[in-house]
C-alpha cells in the first residue's frame, strides 16, 4: 500500500505562488467598482430599475458576479480561469458593498455619510489579511502543487517557459525532494513534454507590450527616465500635502487630513522604491506599487468622497499606473528566471 503524504501545512491552507497578483487584481477590482458606480449614478442622476413596488439594487448584480466567480472557481479547471475569477470576483464585491449604507441603516439609507469611511476600513482590512496570507515564504508541499499547476496548463497547450522556469526554481528553492516532487520536476525539465502554446490575440498582444518593455529597459537612459518620473510624482505628493498640513485653513475635516497623510506615506515608499532602483528593479517596481497601492486604497477614497470628478481621474490615472507596475515586474521576474537557464542550456550545448 502507498504511503500517505504527511503535509506540513493543514491542506486548506496551502497557496498559489500567484497569489498576491490575483488578491491584489479582487482589491482594485473592489474599489474601481465602488467609485465607477457611484459616478455613474451621479452622471445619470441615480436611476433605478424597477416600478413603483420593486427596485433592483445593484447590489444584486454584485452578488450576481460573486456567484459567476464561485461557479467557474469550482467547475472549471484551466488556471487562467483564477484570473478571470479574481476579476468579476472583484467586481462584484465592490457592487455589492457599495450598498452598504443601505444595509446599516433603519431608513436603508443609501446616502448615509460614513458609508465612504466605512468601505474604506473594509478595504484595509482586506489588504492586510491578504499581505498575511502571503507573508510567509512557500513551503515544499505547496511548491509541489504549485508544479502540479503548471503540469496543468501544459496539458492544455498554456505553458510558458517563464511559467516552467518559475515552477521548477520554487522547487528546488524549496528543497521539495520526495519522489513525486521529483516526477513533478523531471516532467516539467523534459521540454518534449510541453505542447506548444498556442496563444490567443489578447496574449500575443500582451507579450508584444512585454518585449516591447524588455527591449526598452536595456537602454542606459531607461533607469534616469523611471527615476526622473517618481521621484517628480513623489515629491510633488509629499510637498503639496506637507504645503496642506501647514496651511489650517486648508484641511477642515477628517477626510482632507486622511488625503495628506495617505499622499506622504505614498510619496515616501515611492522614494524608497527610487533609491532601491540602481540596485534591483523588481524591488524597487514594488515599492513604487506600494505607493500606488496607498493612493487607490486610502487617498482616492478620500479624494473622492470630496470631489467625485478628481476621485476618478486621480484613480484612472494611479489604475493605470499599477497595471504598468504589475506588468513591468512581471516582466523583470520573467527576465531573472529564463536568462540564466538559457545560459546554462548554451553553455551545455557548447
Amino acid at each position: 500500500m502507498a504511503e500517505v503524504r504527511r503535509l506540513n501545512i493543514p491542506r486548506f491552507a496551502l497557496r498559489s505562488a500567484d497569489s498576491g497578483r490575483r488578491l491584489d487584481l479582487i482589491l482594485v477590482c473592489a474599489v474601481g467598482s465602488v467609485i465607477g458606480n457611484r459616478v455613474f449614478l451621479i452622471v445619470t442622476g441615480y436611476p433605478q430599475l424597477g416600478n413603483g413596488t420593486l427596485h433592483i439594487s445593484h447590489a444584486i448584480w454584485g452578488a450576481f458576479m460573486m456567484a459567476v466567480a464561485v461557479i467557474f472557481a469550482i467547475s472549471f479547471l484551466a488556471p487562467n480561469n483564477r484570473t478571470f475569477i479574481a476579476f468579476i470576483g472583484g467586481c462584484g464585491f465592490g457592487w455589492f458593498i457599495d450598498e452598504l449604507g443601505k444595509f446599516i441603516t433603519r431608513d436603508v439609507n443609501y446616502f448615509f455619510q460614513p458609508t465612504i469611511a466605512l468601505i474604506y476600513i473594509v478595504f484595509v482590512a482586506m489588504y492586510l489579511v491578504f499581505r498575511g496570507i502571503q507573508r510567509r515564504d512557500l513551503g515544499p508541499d505547496e511548491a509541489l502543487l504549485n508544479g502540479l499547476e503548471a503540469l496543468k496548463s501544459a496539458a492544455i497547450g498554456e505553458l510558458s517557459e517563464p511559467r516552467r522556469a518559475a515552477a521548477m526554481t520554487l522547487l528546488d528553492r524549496t528543497g521539495a525532494d520526495d519522489p513525486l516532487a521529483r516526477q513533478v520536476r523531471t516532467l516539467l525539465a523534459d521540454e518534449e513534454c510541453l505542447p506548444a502554446a498556442n496563444p490567443n490575440a489578447f496574449e500575443r498582444a500582451g507579450r508584444a507590450v512585454r518585449a516591447w518593455y524588455l527591449g526598452l529597459s536595456e537602454h542606459s537612459w531607461f533607469a534616469r527616465v523611471i527615476t526622473w518620473w517618481f521621484v517628480v510624482y513623489a515629491v510633488g505628493a509629499v510637498v503639496v500635502a506637507v504645503l496642506l498640513g501647514l496651511d489650517h485653513n486648508a484641511i477642515k475635516g477628517f477626510e482632507e487630513w486622511a488625503v495628506t497623510l495617505s499622499s506622504v506615506v505614498a510619496g515616501l515608499l515611492m522614494l524608497v522604491g527610487v533609491v532601491r532602483l540602481p540596485h534591483s528593479r523588481v524591488v524597487a517596481y514594488r515599492w513604487f506599487e506600494r505607493g500606488v497601492l496607498v493612493q487607490i486604497f486610502v487617498t482616492q477614497v478620500f479624494e473622492f468622497a470630496q470631489e467625485q470628478l478628481a476621485g476618478v481621474l486621480g484613480l484612472v490615472f494611479n489604475l493605470l499606473l499599477w497595471v504598468s507596475l504589475r506588468s513591468m515586474i512581471r516582466a523583470e521576474v520573467d527576465r531573472q528566471l529564463v536568462e540564466p537557464e538559457l545560459a546554462e542550456r548554451e553553455a551545455v550545448a557548447s
